[in-house]
């Protein structure tokens, strides 16, 4: 009888130190684990800064096209101009001698 006694102590110690170790355990990652978590909302947070940011060049890179579509069909209008410039001094210069 006294080993199921004895079996009944060990298994209750052993449940103790279990515990006990368990606890020092979870002691000792709480502070890691906390760390952890705060380095994955830094990086969260820089990850939203990093995704606004290119939001922000996509507008603004629509913006430049845009104007640069602008300029460049405001520029070859005056180019066609320019190239008719000769045919028209001649009409009026032809205009004028008749």
């Amino acid at each position: 009888m006294w080993i199921v006694y004895a079996s009944i102590a060990l298994f209750v110690i052993g449940l103790v130190m279990l515990g006990v170790a368990l606890w020092r355990t979870i002691k000792t990652t709480r502070p890691i684990v906390n760390e952890m978590n705060q380095t994955v909302i830094n990086i969260q947070s820089r990850m939203d800064k990093i995704s606004s940011e290119a939001t922000q060049l996509q507008e603004t890179q629509s913006e430049i096209q845009m104007d640069i579509d602008y300029k460049k069909s405001t520029f070859t209008g005056t180019i066609q101009e320019v190239k008719r410039t000769p045919e028209v001094l001649k009409d009026f210069v032809k205009s004028i001698k008749k």
